[in-house]
């Protein structure tokens, strides 16, 4: 057991035996397991509503299961398990808000072809998965002569055709989000994180983060 979800924890680290709230093992695991998922969650609810959608059930959820973290009072491992299956449910219906989002706001993707590597001139390069951060990035930059790159998770932005529409927008670099250091090293321009898949970068780098 490891605990370090409240002020009581032992001498201010965690509680590795049992709970000085009066918590166990399974419990703690149940709420680690609980925040995780809320977390990702969160994240991508954040984005349909940046796209103009709403869900009370979402948001109820989501202050529900924080609120049974929160509070040394409910340590019912039935409950917590009941909410962890409901996580799943959630989870899919936002998924399937954010993708409904994704085609209301740019339209049904389609397969195109994208140029891989770096072109002459100014460029940017966005990283993470936030389609309204890029749409308003292509916006700035569509005329001014700079050229945007997406990076990993943002490569099926191309076949968005309110994106795809934009001619500052000339390609990917990279692969996966984990090549991140050496990518970033390797090409003169700047770097648009808008998600949470920034890894730690190398001394004397700097990176625009959205979150």
């Amino acid at each position: 057991m490891f605990c370090y979800q409240c002020s009581q924890t032992v001498r201010g680290v965690g509680c590795t035996n049992h709970g000085v709230c009066g918590k166990n093992d399974t419990v703690t695991k149940l709420q680690d397991n609980l925040l995780f998922a809320l977390k990702g969650i969160s994240a991508y609810n954040y984005h349909v509503k940046e796209l103009g959608i709403k869900d009370d059930e979402v948001d109820e959820f989501l202050t529900k299961g924080l609120y049974s973290t929160l509070t040394n009072v409910n340590f019912d491992i039935d409950n917590l398990v009941g909410l962890g299956l409901k996580t799943g449910e959630v989870n899919l219906k936002v998924m399937k808000m954010l993708k409904e989002a994704h085609i209301a706001n740019y339209g049904e993707p389609t397969p195109v072809e994208v140029k891989v590597g770096a072109q002459e001139g100014p460029g940017i390069l966005v990283t993470g998965h936030d389609l309204k951060a890029l749409e308003e990035l292509l916006k700035q930059c569509e005329g001014a002569g700079v050229k945007v790159y997406t990076h990993s998770e943002m490569l099926p932005a191309h076949g968005y055709p309110e994106l795809n529409k934009y001619e500052c927008l000339v390609g990917q670099l990279g692969g996966a989000w984990i090549d991140q250091k050496k990518l970033f090293a390797k090409y003169n321009v700047a770097i648009l994180g808008t998600t949470n898949c920034v890894l730690p970068l190398k001394k004397n780098m700097l990176i625009g983060y959205l979150l």
